[in-house]
């Protein structure tokens, strides 16, 4: 209460507070920060990916202190949206991250990569002098990741978990990648009730392995975060099975090899699913594939050990068949010498390998052996960010930037969309409304502006709602 002159009173009504930290403009660099109740709460914790701008921000302090962040929860294990906690937590940050078991579990797999890739390509550039640095050095290395897994503790996968007196967080299957989760946050703050929800990534419907996305069922929405990566387009038409298998035997007639740049986590283990339906159809030849990613092998252990995430029909197989994400003649390379090895095939062969939008990673050495050879393939299988190499190569360039050469470009290059693991527009849609009550407003994250902007004008069209394209580092009042 706040007494005024005369003796007169008003009431003194505390606003929640959020803050856009990232995903704002761009589909990378997620992290949300809610004020309220005396709290502070940060909902992903993200690396920015893609252009040198958006990159440059990885290494910029946040607004806010980190010693003064009270909690933190993820939506998801993804890079975009964990990729910098180790800057983080190396800043000041020492309270608990709360994550379902899978993302805990993927989540550690992901960062030690992480830290280990960066090293790995600052030596490379600290060598071969390729980095516009003079003195190039890794956002952080392998010896950062460990305070941050020390700091993981695991949530409910789906229901409700107290945080703390002040935030409630209810947990849904978002349907992208396993353990990934929309939240449904509520404050309590003076009697008052106030719900946010968090879209998180949503994923697609009627897809293999995962369970379909499920809607928050809440009663009131004060505010709605809604990812809108492809908030402007519908992915290619077509049946995936038939699209892999037509581009496996033109290839293979050919001679040729191709060359799958696919998430370690959920692109992976699709493409490995399709491949081994299409040998056991006998639709394909069996040729040997090689998934040269550490990390990506261990992450399909745990999409075969966390089944509660699986759909029917993938439960199905593996009643059925054993091991459903595993093909014929599979070849594991753990080892730098293994993955080198695979230069030595000269006969055709599937190679997968991360990252999914060329950043990084072991796929390079392999575009740099098989680019400019017309005989081979590239798939791109899913979203491909401003900036990266894998959106140049969709946007048909002619040579590619490599370890600081000028690779040619080809090989033949194939998208496809309909392996994506973001929900196109309609979908995004289709989760839309599935909730229960219209929100009193919406902003639109994670996506490139005329994505959001298109999904903005979607979503007023056919809800009449209250909808705005999120700006970065802008703070909110609800």
């Amino acid at each position: 209460m706040l007494w005024l002159a005369g003796g007169i009173s008003v009431e003194c009504r505390h606003m929640a507070k959020l803050t856009f930290l990232g995903a704002a403009g761009c589909v990378t660099g997620s992290k949300y920060l809610v004020e309220a109740a005396g709290k502070k709460l940060l909902v992903d914790c993200g690396l920015f990916q893609g252009t040198d701008n958006l990159k440059e921000r990885n290494w910029n302090r946040l607004p806010v202190d980190p010693k003064t962040i009270d909690y933190l929860v993820l939506t998801h294990a993804h890079l975009d949206h964990t990729g910098w906690l180790p800057v983080l937590v190396r800043d000041g940050y020492n309270k608990t991250i709360y994550a379902n078991p899978a993302t805990i579990e993927l989540t550690e797999i992901l960062l030690r990569d992480s830290g280990h890739l960066q090293e790995e390509e600052t030596q490379d550039a600290q060598k071969h002098k390729w980095s516009k640095h003079p003195q190039p050095r890794a956002l952080y290395t392998s010896d950062d990741v460990e305070p941050v897994l020390r700091l993981l503790r695991p949530m409910p996968r789906n229901g409700g978990f107290d945080i703390s007196p002040e935030f409630h967080i209810e947990s849904y299957d978002a349907g992208h990648i396993l353990g990934s989760s929309s939240l449904e946050l509520t404050i309590h703050e003076n009697g008052k009730k106030t719900v946010t929800v968090f879209s998180g990534d949503i994923g697609r419907y009627d897809q293999p392995i995962l369970n379909d996305p499920v809607p928050p069922v809440t009663k009131q929405i004060n505010v709605l975060l809604c990812e809108s990566t492809y908030g402007d387009r519908e992915h290619e038409a077509g049946d995936p099975l038939q699209v892999l298998g037509d581009i496996v035997n033109r290839v293979v007639k050919r001679g040729g090899a191709i060359v799958i740049p696919a998430f370690a986590i959920g692109r992976t283990q699709t493409f490995m699913y399709y491949l081994r339906q299409l040998e056991n159809l006998q639709r394909v030849p069996k040729v040997p594939v090689y998934v040269d990613s550490p990390m990506a092998l261990s992450a399909t252990e745990l999409y075969l050990k966390h089944n509660e995430d699986h759909d029917l029909q993938f439960a199905r197989d593996e009643q059925n068949g054993g091991d459903p994400l595993s093909v014929h003649e599979f070849h594991l390379t753990r080892s730098v010498e293994e993955s080198k090895g695979i230069n030595n095939v000269k006969t055709p062969c599937i190679i997968i390998s991360a990252s999914g939008m060329v950043t990084g990673g072991r796929v390079l050495h392999h575009l740099a052996q098989r680019l400019g050879d017309a005989r081979n393939c590239v798939i791109l299988g899913g979203f491909q960010a401003e900036g990266t190499r894998g959106r140049a190569l969709q946007e048909g360039a002619k040579t590619l930037s490599l370890y600081g050469r000028m690779v040619p470009v080809l090989a033949e290059i194939v998208e496809m969309g309909q392996l994506s693991a973001h929900a196109g527009k309609s979908e995004l849609m289709r989760w839309l409304t599935g909730l229960q009550v219209p929100p009193q407003q919406v902003y639109l994250t994670h996506g490139e502006p005329a994505a959001a902007q298109s999904l903005q004008q979607a979503i007023t069209e056919k809800f009449r709602w209250n909808a705005a394209v999120a700006r970065y580092l802008d703070a909110v009042e609800f």
